[in-house]
C-alpha cells in the first residue's frame, strides 16, 4: 500500500507531501490543474524516463519519494535477496533527478534503474491511456492470459522457456557443422597450432604482473640506486651533516644535562626512539643496496618472457586467464572437428531430444492456456456486462502461432462484439477509446484477485463515458478497492462520489510563479467539489443536496 507521496521541485510542483489511505483514493481538480504532473511524478519514481526539463526553473534537482507498506512475504524476501531489507515492512522509493545524473534509492540503498523498475512492479500498477492502448496489441493478450494460469500452467510456462533456451543453444551449435571437408582440415591444423603455441608457453596466472614489476625495477635500477644511496647518506652517520650525526650530537648534549632536570627525560627518550628508527631505516637501506644488482642475463630473460606473454595476449585475450580460456575453447572445437561425424550425429540427436522436450512443455502450456481462457473469458464477459456493455460477446482465442517462441507455440487474441448480431472481431478492429478503458477496467477487476500488487492507479479510466455507464464504472472500481488500494484521477462526479478519501489538485499563480498543490478534502469540502463537478462554480443548495444523495448512494453500494 502506498503510504505517502513527496515531490519537490518538479515541473509546477514547488513541494507537496500527501498521505494516502486504504481502499479508494480519488483525485480531482480543474482541467489543467496539474493532475497529469502528480501521476507523472509517481511514474517517474517507479522508473519511467524523465526529462531534465522537468526540474523546476531555479532548482538544481528534483526529488520524488514514495513510501510503501507491505506484509507480502514474497516481496519482502525479494528485497532481502537484493540486500534491500525493509524494516517493519516499510519501503521507501526515492529518486533524485539532476542536470548531471539521476540517483535511484530503495531504503537508502542506491540501486540501478532496472532494479527500481523490477521492485516497483511488485508494489504498484499504473493504468493510463498507454495501458488501455496495449489492448490493441495482440502480443499483450498472451501476457494478460498468463496471469490467470493455474499453478501447473505457470510451471509449464517456466518449463517451456527453459527447454526453448536449451534448444536454441543446440541450434546455434549446428552452424559449426556446416562446413566442407577441406575447410574442416584447415580448421584442425589451425586449432592445433594455436593450442600448441599456448601450451608451450607454460603460462601461470598473474605471471605477467610479477614480470612487469620486476622488469620496471630493472629498467629503473640506476635511478633507484642513486635515490636510495642519497637517502642513506642523508640519514646515516658517515657525513658530517646528516640526520644520524645530528641526532648523535643532540643525544650527547642532552645526556649530560638530563640528570639535572627530570623534565627533560621525555624529550631525551623521544630522541632515543628517533635514533632507533633512523638506525633501523639505515639497516634496511643498506641491505637493499647490497641486494640491488643488475644482471643483464636476467633482464634479457625477463624481457623475452614478457614479449612472449604479451604476444599471446594480443592474439587470444587481454589477460593470461583469457588466453587459457581460449585454449580450452580451441580444444573443445578440435574435438568436434576431429570427431566430426560422431559429434554431428550426437548434436542432431540432442536437438531432436530438445525439440521433443520443448514441444511437450509447450503443448502442456497450451492446454492450460485454453482452460484458463474459458474461465477468464466468462469472468471478463460478466465484468463487461456490469460495466454497461449491452449484448456484449467476448472470446479469448488460443491458436497456433507462427514459429516457436520462449513463451510457447500459442497465439492469443481477445475478440469482442459490442453490437447484437455482429460477429466477434479483434479488439483493435472494434473498440473505441471509451470502450478500451472499460475493457481494461474489466480485465483488471478480474485479475485483481490473482495479482499480488497492492496498489493500482487509474488515470483516464473515465474516457468517453457518462451517465449510467459512469455509475457502473464507479461501482466496479469500488469492487477492486475492497481488497486493493486504488488511486484514480477522474472528471466524473459519479466516480468521485465513491471516494473513501478525496484529494483536490489545484494550480495557483501569482506574478512570480505558478504552482500545483494537492490537499485532502474534508467531508464538507468533498461535497462542494462534487457540486462543482456537477454544476461548475454555481453551487446551489439543490446541487449540494444532489451531491449528498450521490455520496450516500455510493456508500451504500460499497461492499466494505
Amino acid at each position: 500500500m502506498l503510504q505517502s507521496l513527496h515531490v519537490k521541485n518538479l515541473a509546477l510542483i514547488d513541494e507537496i507531501e500527501i498521505h494516502f489511505d486504504e481502499h479508494l483514493n480519488i483525485l480531482t481538480g480543474e482541467t489543467g490543474a496539474g493532475k497529469s504532473i502528480i501521476i507523472g511524478s509517481i511514474e517517474s519514481a517507479l522508473g519511467k524516463k524523465v526529462s531534465r526539463d522537468m526540474i523546476r526553473p531555479g532548482s538544481n534537482e528534483a526529488l520524488i519519494e514514495l513510501l510503501f507498506y507491505t506484509e507480502d512475504e514474497e516481496i519482502l524476501n525479494d528485497l532481502k535477496q537484493r540486500d534491500l531489507p525493509a524494516e517493519d515492512g516499510m519501503i521507501l522509493v526515492r529518486r533524485v533527478i539532476s542536470e548531471k545524473r539521476n540517483v535511484n534509492r530503495i531504503n537508502d540503498c542506491t540501486v540501478t534503474l532496472k532494479t527500481l523498475q523490477e521492485v516497483s512492479d511488485r508494489l504498484m500498477n499504473l493504468h493510463g491511456q498507454q495501458e488501455h492502448q496495449s489492448l490493441l496489441n495482440e502480443k499483450n493478450h498472451k501476457s494478460i492470459l498468463d496471469h490467470f494460469l493455474s499453478q501447473n500452467g505457470k510451471q509449464y510456462r517456466k518449463d517451456t522457456k527453459r527447454t526453448f533456451e536449451a534448444l536454441q543453444k543446440l541450434l546455434n551449435r549446428r552452424g559449426d557443422f556446416e562446413t566442407d571437408e577441406a575447410q574442416r582440415l584447415r580448421e584442425i591444423s589451425f586449432l592445433k597450432h594455436e593450442i600448441q603455441e599456448i601450451e608451450e608457453a607454460h603460462l601461470v596466472k598473474n605471471e605477467d604482473e610479477l614480470l612487469e614489476e620486476a622488469y620496471q625495477k630493472m629498467i629503473h635500477s640506476q635511478e633507484i640506486m642513486e635515490g636510495v644511496k642519497k637517502a642513506y647518506e642523508c640519514t646515516g652517520n658517515e657525513a658530517e651533516v646528516s640526520v644520524g650525526t645530528l641526532l648523535s650530537s643532540a643525544l650527547k648534549e642532552l645526556q649530560g644535562i638530563v640528570n639535572l632536570d627530570s623534565g627533560l627525560t621525555d624529550s631525551y627518550e623521544q630522541l632515543l626512539q628517533a635514533e632507533d628508527i633512523i638506525n633501523g631505516f639505515n639497516q634496511q637501506v643498506s641491505e637493499y643496496i647490497s641486494s640491488m644488482e643488475y644482471d643483464p642475463q636476467e633482464f634479457s630473460k625477463t624481457e623475452d618472457r614478457l614479449n612472449l606473454i604479451n604476444g599471446l595476449k594480443d592474439k587470444y585475450g587481454r589477460t593470461i586467464q583469457d588466453v587459457l580460456n581460449y585454449r580450452q575453447q580451441a580444444e573443445e572445437k578440435l574435438i568436434t572437428y576431429e570427431h566430426y561425424e560422431e559429434e554431428k550425429e550426437c548434436l542432431m540427436e540432442n536437438i531432436a531430444k530438445a525439440e521433443k522436450a520443448f514441444y511437450q512443455a509447450a503443448q502442456k502450456l497450451s492446454k492450460e492456456r485454453k482452460k484458463a481462457a474459458k474461465i477468464l473469458e466468462q469472468q471478463i464477459f460478466k465484468a463487461l456486462s456490469e460495466l454497461n456493455f449491452l449484448s456484449v460477446r467476448f472470446q479469448i482465442q488460443v491458436s497456433g502461432a507462427e514459429g516457436v517462441h520462449a513463451d510457447g507455440i500459442d497465439k492469443v487474441s481477445f475478440m469482442i462484439s459490442t453490437n447484437p448480431g455482429l460477429p466477434v472481431r479483434p479488439i483493435a478492429d472494434v473498440a473505441s477509446g471509451g470502450e478500451l478503458s472499460r475493457i481494461m477496467l474489466a480485465v483488471k477487476s478480474v485479475l485483481a484477485d490473482v495479482d499480488r500488487v497492492g496498489t493500482l492507479i487509474f488515470d483516464e479510466i473515465d474516457t468517453g463515458i457518462s451517465g449510467e455507464t459512469a455509475n457502473k464504472v464507479a461501482r466496479k472500481m469500488a469492487v477492486i478497492a475492497k481488497d486493493h488500494q486504488v488511486l484514480a484521477i477522474t472528471h466524473l462526479p459519479q466516480i468521485a462520489a465513491m471516494a473513501d478519501s478525496h484529494y483536490y489538485i489545484e494550480k495557483r499563480a501569482d506574478k512570480k510563479k505558478t504552482t500545483t498543490t494537492i490537499q485532502k478534502l474534508t467531508e464538507a469540502d468533498s461535497l462542494r467539489e462534487l457540486s462543482r463537478m456537477i454544476n461548475g462554480d454555481d453551487i446551489t443548495e439543490a446541487v449540494l443536496k444532489n451531491s449528498e444523495e450521490m455520496k450516500s448512494l455510493a456508500n451504500d453500494a460499497k461492499l466494505y
